[in-house]
């Protein structure tokens, strides 16, 4: 099979090649370069790379250089303090009861997304009212339904700035309205939970394989390989995944259907060109995977990746959409107590019960991933 071949390609594709760069292989993700982690590994295993590039002064020095800031004094403080914050809610949350997770959840993603805004974007978080980004939308009935589980988006905060330094870098006009139910399908972290909950496959298809290849001509792109069955299962055949799948689409070309190797091969219509070395290309291929919205769970056994179903053009990125879930979750629990009890007693009761812990070290992850140019995955 022409994936065990060296040099091997789909008919119809590009000769690409994996490559590495300083002696480190290049990957495919929302960083060049791959960190493993253990499944056994501890709290402060996971939480090492992020507090290690938080310190004087070699650390901030690399995140300067890698993300093109420049941190003055204030700017350190502020990421080191919510950083502790971040840490301190983040391991009170699995000693407590389902009920209240949600709120500590929130409040250890507000407080890492202020850590990746404050070293992508120093002044975005220098004002001292900076706002969480969203409210409630929520209109009671006489009887309870979780489809009036609503909120929308704020002029400006914290959802916002995330939303737009993420993903396809877009986020909704102010008032703009989503329900609780219409994301569930849309949450990697959630993959499973959702699937084996109601009956029905997730919005996120997923991924066999992404692989970024360098070709002749200083060229580079990505290839995506999507598993026949996955697609035959959801009836959609390889053409029309890319209208199905439309921010997919919109990048990518259909080259392959493999009869032998049971995947169909997708590859960026528009390969990237570099001058001389390979390193000039690492950030914007990271970011055109960003762009295609391949989502992943990073959590064990690592790197599993996901297509985005949508015939929408402009979506939020992952980070945001679990963001603004943990955010609706805690305000059930502190504002509606009853309500966060109504759930725990329905088909829904898995929001709280189990997808808060994986969001959070999703959440972790993908976080650490952004702030250190790194991509963490457990494996």
């Amino acid at each position: 099979m022409y994936k065990r071949m060296t040099g091997g390609r789909p008919p119809n594709a590009r000769i690409g090649f994996p490559a590495s760069s300083a002696g480190r292989p290049i990957i495919a993700g929302l960083a060049p370069f791959e960190r493993r982690l253990s499944p056994r590994a501890t709290t402060s295993d996971l939480w090492s790379s992020v507090e290690t590039s938080l310190t004087e002064p070699h650390g901030f020095e690399r995140l300067e250089k890698r993300h093109g800031t420049k941190l003055d004094k204030q700017a350190r403080l502020r990421a080191r303090a919510f950083l502790n914050q971040a840490r301190q809610y983040y391991g009170a949350i699995a000693e407590i009861e389902p009920v209240a997770k949600p709120l500590l959840g929130y409040y250890f993603a507000l407080n890492l997304t202020k850590v990746f805004l404050t070293v992508s974007d120093p002044p975005s978080t220098s004002s001292g009212s900076l706002q969480h980004g969203l409210a409630q939308a929520y209109r009671p009935g006489v009887n309870y339904s979780f489809k009036r589980e609503r909120f929308k988006i704020q002029r400006r905060g914290v959802f916002r700035l995330l939303a737009e330094r993420t993903g396809m870098k877009h986020c909704w006009a102010a008032n703009y309205e989503m329900g609780l139910h219409e994301l569930m399908p849309y949450l990697p972290d959630a993959y499973s939970l959702y699937a084996d909950t109601y009956g029905q496959a997730p919005r996120l298809p997923p991924v066999e394989s992404v692989q970024l290849l360098f070709g002749s001509g200083k060229t580079a792109w990505l290839r995506v390989d999507v598993s026949r069955a996955v697609l035959q299962q959801r009836q959609i055949s390889a053409a029309r995944l890319l209208d199905q799948a439309r921010v997919f689409g919109s990048r990518f070309t259909f080259v392959h259907s493999g009869d032998d190797e049971g995947t169909n091969s997708y590859e960026l219509s528009t390969p990237v060109i570099y001058g001389q070395k390979r390193s000039e290309v690492l950030q914007i291929l990271s970011q055109t995977f960003d762009e295609c919205l391949l989502g992943c769970d990073r959590s064990f056994p690592g790197a599993r990746r996901f297509l985005v179903l949508s015939r929408q053009s402009q979506l939020l990125s992952h980070e945001a959409i679990t963001f603004a879930v943990l955010h609706h979750l805690s305000n059930v629990v502190r504002y509606r107590p009853g309500d966060a009890e109504r759930i725990l007693v329905s088909p829904h009761a898995w929001l709280l019960t189990s997808w808060v812990d994986r969001a959070v070290e999703g959440m972790l992850l993908n976080l650490a991933t952004r702030i250190t140019r790194e991509e963490h995955v457990l494996i």
